[in-house]
């Protein structure tokens, strides 16, 4: 006769099976691309959705993943001196995120945003696993003192689908306040403006940008892909609300002129104001961060 204990460990065994199964459940599992993908947050707080676009700006209070992310500084932080930070992500019942369980995506694992108080010092960083499962280390210079905004982009792969969680970065120091800049910016000999096509840019209405880079001296000059496109943009609202990530609306780099690639992007946004828009580009095998202000209609 089998023991009744038996009968009662099989079914605890089996009632945790479903639990555990059900609470994947609650995050998308439909597959989607892992270079380029488009999403929408559902009125859930999950993202759901797949396409070639990302339009969307995503506010980090709307989102709820059972996630917890932490950052600390390994040694004093200092505005203009490297600093080393590890940051570690469980998730809330204590399980580690390993590196193994994270997809690659946009040629990396962990894309971290990260972006000071002015939004004047923004910093594009791919923490790297190290040490105990689910900790990883980082470095990076912060230019400006004041809590930095620091939003965590990966995809699992027990979802395959988009995650985003956010934490801060705290660094002593004078903190500036923001000031607006306008649709053209200059680096070295380069000149680079954002040009917005058609009507004057309005909520709730597909935005479209376009990236124009020139040269001072009029030369040809070619692109190099950056985390596997020509470009990226990624905008944040004057509140640090939350980001938007974006990519050409044509991503792929195959078949694409690398001295006229299309450096043309769609946004929706659901809310006025003006918006710091940061574009990251690699010309020469120089990566280069250019900030741009996008004023928004209600």
């Amino acid at each position: 006769m089998v023991p009744r204990s038996f009968w009662v460990q099989t079914g605890l065994l089996t009632v945790g099976c479903v639990v555990a199964y059900w609470g994947i459940r609650q995050i998308p599992v439909e597959p989607c691309d892992f270079l380029h993908y488009g999403d929408y947050v559902t009125a859930d707080g999950v993202i759901e959705g797949c396409g070639y676009e990302e339009t969307q700006f995503f506010d980090m209070a709307a989102l709820r993943f059972p996630i917890l992310a932490r950052i600390t500084p390994l040694g004093e932080v200092r505005v203009g001196e490297p600093s080393a930070f590890k940051l570690t992500l469980f998730t809330t019942q204590g399980r580690a995120i390993r590196a193994e369980d994270i997809a690659v995506s946009h040629t990396e694992k962990v894309h971290a945003l990260i972006v000071d108080p002015s939004l004047e010092d923004y910093q594009h960083i791919h923490p790297q696993p190290a040490g105990p499962p689910g900790h990883y280390l980082f470095e990076m210079t912060p230019q400006r003192g004041g809590t930095y905004a620091v939003y965590l982009d990966f995809i699992l792969l027990t979802t395959n689908r988009r995650t985003l969680v956010s934490t801060t970065i705290d660094v002593p120091g004078e903190v500036y306040p923001r000031s607006l800049g306008g649709a053209e910016s200059r680096l070295g000999p380069w000149a680079f403006e954002m040009v917005v096509e058609g009507d004057r840019p309005r909520v709730d209405e597909d935005i479209v940008l376009r990236l124009d880079v020139r040269h001072a001296e009029g030369r040809r000059f070619s692109f190099q892909p950056v985390m596997g496109s020509y470009a990226h943009l990624v905008a944040f609202d004057g509140g640090r609300k939350g980001f938007a990530h974006l990519h050409p609306r044509n991503p792929l780099v195959q078949g694409q002129d690398p001295e006229s690639p299309d450096l043309s992007f769609s946004m929706r946004l659901d809310r006025a104001g003006t918006y710091r828009v940061w574009a990251q580009i690699m010309i020469e095998e120089e990566e280069m961060l250019i900030p741009f202000d996008l004023t928004v209609g209600g």
